[in-house]
């Protein structure tokens, strides 16, 4: 009951019954108390317990309504609070907060330290938990959520594997996001950076992304080559091989991918010339070179190189090599894996 209502109530009741007894007597009844004389009528003497009793009731029932009013803005601002623990737990940054009741910061607390993994069947009614739930599930399934729009970019840290997953999902979706993330002078999380760079070499010509050749891993560069293998016009020219050969540690199989890309990038003088070269700086370069050799059908020089080199092995090599004076249409690709010829026994 409402404590206007029971006050009002009471005060009905005492009221009654001091009309039905002053009606019955209407008499005085005087109480002498430490020289003190009071005389008031018997209805009054009648009720006066009633009324202290609905005194210290009134005074009891505020007392824990005020006690619960408080008590209900603490569980209303905790619950504020969960909501928006709830949230940046969603969006994987969750954050540290402090609430007033007992009970709910014991378990409350560890969304300070946890991230929430949603499933596509997760629905919330609450208005802000359903927007980072739509967030997190646009980028989990491919999309690109402007941050910024959502008020976002600053809260979020450059770490946050949502932001991580959401600049990788821009770069697959925008074509020239990779090199403008590149050029950027903000750092960039080496997830990011990578699928840009991988980006980058999947799609674009050594021309176009010159600059960023110094960022790339040599698996990247090798990306680039294979696509040049396979016919893509990537503009890799005699200044690139060098550069290559200089800034990166080339092994066996990495020579000889960059020297197939060169049959199908530059002039066959220059690209023997040039492997030549490594192959005298760097042994692991000769099988790349008596590679080039055989591709160009220069067969009195594959010869020299063997008898130059009779440490050598080159088991595949020489195979080829006594197949192709059988047969000159031999290609070494149709026999043997280009990835194989350094697996020499």
């Amino acid at each position: 009951m409402k404590l206007g209502l029971y006050t009002f109530a009471s005060l009905t009741l005492l009221i009654i019954i001091a009309v039905l007894t002053f009606v019955v007597n209407g008499s005085y009844y005087t109480i002498n108390l430490l020289g003190l004389s009071l005389s008031l009528p018997v209805a009054i003497w009648f009720i006066l317990p009633m009324a202290l009793l609905l005194v210290f009731s009134i005074l009891h029932m505020a007392y824990y309504s005020t006690k619960n009013f408080f008590l209900l803005r603490k569980w209303q601002k905790d619950a504020v609070t969960l909501d928006d623990s709830i949230y940046w737990s969603i969006l994987g940054e969750p954050k540290d907060n402090k609430f007033s009741i007992a009970s709910m910061q014991e378990g409350a607390s560890l969304l300070g330290s946890s991230s929430i993994l949603l499933s596509e069947a997760t629905k919330s009614d609450n208005q802000k938990i359903s927007e980072a739930i739509s967030i997190a599930n646009d980028i989990k399934n491919g999309k690109f959520v402007d941050l910024k729009a959502n008020k976002l970019n600053k809260q979020l840290s450059s770490n946050n594997p949502m932001v991580v997953q959401n600049l990788i999902n821009n770069i697959s979706l925008d074509c020239s996001f990779a090199q403008t993330l590149l050029s950027s002078k903000d750092d960039i999380n080496i997830d990011v950076k990578t699928a840009a760079l991988n980006d980058i070499a999947s799609r674009e010509t050594f021309k176009s992304v010159k600059k960023f050749i110094p960022m790339m891993s040599l698996a990247q560069i090798n990306i680039m080559l294979n696509r040049a293998i396979k016919g893509a016009k990537i503009e890799l020219d005699e200044e690139m091989i060098k550069s290559i050969r200089e800034t990166k540690e080339l092994n066996c199989g990495d020579y000889i991918l960059l020297a197939a890309a060169s049959i199908k990038s530059i002039s066959p003088s220059v690209s023997l010339s040039l492997f030549k070269t490594f192959q005298q700086k760097d042994e692991k370069a000769e099988t790349a070179y008596l590679y080039l050799l055989l591709e160009y059908e220069m067969m009195s020089e594959v010869k020299d190189f063997f008898e130059a080199n009779p440490e050598n092995d080159f088991k595949k090599l020489k195979i080829f090599y006594e197949l192709k004076k059988i047969k000159n249409n031999y290609k070494l690709n149709d026999i043997f894996d280009l990835n194989t010829l350094c697996d020499e026994a």
